[in-house]
């Protein structure tokens, strides 16, 4: 039953009990397709959600929300689309509120909105005859609005009853002044209580700027370890040398990067943007990068690592956070780059010669959230010059002011035209870039860049360098594996 049409009808009614309000009767089956989902929500821009059934009994709640915070990004609709609603468990309510029928109106926005901030305007369950009905909890609010406004109204037509019965009360001086005392005798009781409330409201009002300075700097303290946790620069060596950023888009942040050397010929490199934001995935990133680096030390393959620290962050992962990654090795004797991708944008290697090159291959699966996920390694082979960046997607899904992304064509189009641009420089001018697109608008994801420049044995210590006129036009080529960008 489509609920809309009924919304204006059942407040026009003044209805007093869930009952009287209009409800929805849609539900899927954990098995259908997620795609088949999402095309019934598309087909209906109003509907709230569904009720997600298993074998014919009620399991959750799936709002317009979560499916599509589900597949906003690119490799979870991948991931999601094709298969059964039973992958989106995580996005599911599954103990959601079961109202019933007869709750009073008032009653029930109390209990929807003493919900957690995340889960206080989803779709709450109304049973009636045995049956769990869909209440959108904004229309459950505009009755709610109703109501306290037809109470104001009736609050004001006793007013003016109040008033015509004083009128008549003052035809007689005795009655006027026995009703001047008591309200004398009022007014001083309120004035009294205003008095008691608003010291009441300054000292609850002090305790919570108290608090929040509390946190802030509590916060800051956090900003300032996450920052240190991190390398703060790369290790020295004649054959490589680079250059990595964080930007947390809150005060702390989930993304993070690490270098560290594996021997005297093999430099380990991890970029990884673990899922959410805030303090929960600032905590994650902490167990996942100290889990990778100490696999990597190790001497196991990137691969081998990835699938391990798989296995062991699902073991210890209890609010079911997982995390994209690339983890690669660097062989500094003869430019081989050999990595795995765990659900994350693939690297950008920029030649010499000109031209960026982007590895085409699929990427594993993401890291904490399959148990039988399998993880196999890439090579890449860098000649001396050539240089290699790893992002995270914040850099694409940065907004201007219009909503409009960055996006990846526009960060491909800044590295074409700096194959060859020092590694700092290159690391400068894409955040500069990025803060003239997005104009102060608030950073909607945590921004993480890795750039490292091979020189190998023939150009230890030096930049590449080309003079303008005598340049060899630069050859833009792809194989098998990548693809190339000029």
């Amino acid at each position: 039953m489509n609920a809309s049409s009924q919304d204006e009808s059942a407040v026009s009614r003044s209805p007093q009990t869930l009952g009287d309000l209009a409800l929805w009767d849609v539900g899927v089956e954990l098995g259908d397709r997620t795609g088949d989902v999402e095309e019934r929500f598309l087909a209906d821009l109003v509907l709230p959600g569904v009720i997600v059934y298993a074998n014919g009994r009620v399991c959750g709640v799936l709002s317009r929300k979560q499916i599509f915070s589900a597949l906003s990004r690119a490799f979870a609709r991948e991931l999601f689309i094709k298969r059964p609603c039973e992958v989106l468990l995580d996005f599911i309510d599954t103990e959601p509120m079961v109202l019933a029928v007869d709750t009073p109106i008032a009653i029930a926005v109390d209990r929807a909105l003493a919900r957690s901030t995340e889960l206080s305007y989803e779709p709450v369950l109304v049973e009636r005859d045995g049956k769990c009905l869909l209440l959108e909890v904004d229309v459950l609010m505009r009755v709610q609005s109703r109501l306290l406004l037809q109470a104001v109204d009736s609050k004001d037509a006793l007013l003016d009853e109040v008033q015509r019965k004083a009128d008549e009360l003052s035809q007689t001086l005795v009655s006027l002044e026995r009703a001047r005392d008591r309200l004398l005798k009022s007014e001083q009781r309120l004035e009294a209580e205003v008095v008691k409330r608003t010291q009441e409201l300054a000292t609850i009002n002090a305790d919570l700027l108290q608090k929040q300075e509390q946190i802030d700097a509590e916060l800051k303290v956090a900003r300032s370890l996450q920052q240190s946790i991190l390398p703060s620069s790369f290790p020295i060596h004649d054959a490589y040398h680079g250059q990595a950023i964080m930007r947390a888009a809150r005060m702390i942040g989930g993304d993070f990067y690490d270098v560290f050397r594996l021997d005297d010929h093999r430099l380990g490199v991890i970029v990884a943007d673990v899922s959410g934001k805030g303090v929960p995935a600032a905590l994650f990133m902490v167990l996942v990068r100290t889990l990778l680096q100490d696999l990597a030390l190790t001497a196991l393959s990137p691969a081998a690592c990835i699938a391990e620290a798989n296995r062991q962050l699902i073991a210890r992962n209890p609010i079911s956070l997982f995390v994209t990654t690339v983890y690669g090795i660097l062989d500094s004797r003869t430019g081989q780059f050999t990595f795995c991708n765990g659900g994350h944008i693939m690297p950008y290697v920029l030649r010499a010669h000109g031209g960026v090159e982007v590895v085409t291959e699929r990427s594993s699966p993401l890291v904490g959230l399959l148990d039988m996920a399998v993880y196999i390694d890439h090579t890449v082979v860098l000649q001396p010059g050539d240089g290699l960046m790893l992002v995270t997607d914040g850099i694409a899904e940065c907004f201007n002011r219009d909503g409009q992304l960055y996006g990846e064509e526009r960060l491909l189009d800044l590295l074409a035209c700096n194959t060859s641009t020092p590694v700092d420089r290159l690391l400068d001018q894409l955040l500069a870039e990025l803060d003239q697109f997005s104009a102060g608008t608030q950073m909607s994801d945590d921004v993480t860049v890795l750039t490292l420049r091979y020189v190998g044995d023939r150009m230890a210590r030096s930049e590449p360098v080309y003079a303008g006129a005598d340049r060899e036009a630069p050859r833009v080529f792809s194989t098998s594996q990548s693809r190339a960008v000029r």
